[in-house]
């Protein structure tokens, strides 16, 4: 296979911490370039320098110029400076969220770059089930509202109507393009996220020691920094109910800052290594999200080896509940704390589970999201 230039669009810098999305794209970006292809990633400016990004990548900062105050309007901001500093000979060029609705794909050397449009959430419907969560809203809100539902409705569609390719990272993602936007099913690509592989952080006594949390007690675990969305308060309901019992138990949420309350250990935005040791040191991870299209943090878990319980909301496709995952059907807390305390109390189950879960997520590696990218745009990137 010839070499392509690739040009991504970001939504955070490298180096930022709280947007799992934007770390996929720079770790595919990685493993791309691995395979021999010249990769660059764009991402939104604060105004410093570029960073430096993964090794082989090439990391160009997007300034943010002329923002006003219309819906969505930092996004289509974005993606219009992003359109300038495309490659003009570019083989693929590859948005994500609304920003690509306004993004411009070259047309250089008399072809157009092949565009590549990923759906990691469908936003709309992101839009759709969190904004209604909102308390108490007034008639200006609901009119806000208003707005920006048909803005992102814009920006996505534009961006599918352009798309060479629409990508999404699981099926329940691909129904929902259906649902939302009537797009045919056997137009959209499934092209699972890559799941970093685990970090050397020592053992699961190292891990504790360093989060100054006991060797012998029972720890569960949350990662997200949206907390409503990916269910924290159910969560953190099911954790009191299993301290009941197990009344040495710790909580561990790192991305989010809980109230304070026993047992609870709220660790706010962490990096890779505190994450890594938050998932060494835990016994089981916990993540009753509302709406998720793909599931990051519970994947990174499994890769730990960590028992995992989701909720139904987290598309698990491949994996087998409930011997690779425990899936609640329901958002009951009750229903999250009784599976917690079996596998609490349970060791040899809390272990197959995890063990199971593990060989699962081995497969999502990002040098595999690499090759079964190349197999999306093969047939149409013309030879050089």
């Amino acid at each position: 296979m010839a070499d392509w230039r690739i040009d991504f669009l970001a939504t955070a810098a490298p180096d930022d911490p709280t947007s799992g999305l934007s770390r996929t794209v720079w770790e595919l970006g990685r493993a791309l370039a691995e395979r021999g292809h010249s990769v660059r990633v764009l991402y939104p400016s604060d105004g410093r320098p570029a960073p430096p990004g993964p090794t082989g990548v090439e990391a160009v900062s997007v300034p943010l110029v002329g923002v006003s105050r219309r819906p969505f309007a930092r996004d289509i901001a974005v993606g219009k400076a992003a359109s300038s500093l495309l490659r003009p000979d570019a083989d693929v060029v590859v948005g994500n969220d609304e920003k690509a609705g306004a993004l411009d794909v070259p047309n250089g050397r008399g072809r157009r770059s092949v565009f590549g449009m990923f759906f990691h959430d469908v936003a709309l419907h992101t839009f759709d089930t969190l904004r209604p969560l909102q308390a108490n809203a007034g008639v200006r809100q609901r009119v806000g509202n208003w707005f920006d539902r048909r803005a992102l409705v814009q920006l996505e569609s534009t961006a599918l109507k352009r798309a060479d390719v629409v990508i999404v990272g699981s099926e329940a993602n691909r129904a929902l393009l259906a649902k939302y936007y009537a797009v045919a099913k056997d137009r959209v690509a499934l092209l699972p996220l890559g799941v970093p592989a685990p970090l050397d952080v020592g053992t699961r006594e190292t891990a504790r020691a360093a989060l100054h949390i006991p060797a012998d007690v029972p720890v569960v675990a949350f990662v997200g920094k949206t907390p409503d969305r990916q269910g924290l308060d159910l969560a953190l309901a099911a954790f009191r109910r299993v301290r009941v019992f197990f009344p040495g138990a710790r909580m561990l949420v790192a991305g989010t800052t809980p109230k304070p309350e026993p047992g609870v250990n709220g660790l706010g935005v962490v990096d890779e290594t505190t994450k890594a040791q938050v998932y060494r040191a835990a016994d089981v991870f916990v993540f009753p999200a509302r709406y998720e299209g793909f599931g990051l943090a519970p994947r990174e878990a499994m890769r730990y080896g960590v028992a995992t319980v989701v909720s139904a909301h987290v598309p698990m496709d491949g994996a087998t509940a409930p011997t690779d995952v425990r899936v609640v059907s329901d958002d009951d807390a009750g229903s999250y704390a009784s599976e917690l305390a079996e596998l609490l109390a349970d060791p040899a189950t809390r272990r197959e589970v995890g063990r199971r879960g593990q060989v699962y997520a081995d497969t999502l590696s990002y040098e595999k999201m690499a090759e079964r990218f190349e197999g999306l745009f093969a047939a149409r990137v013309r030879p050089n």
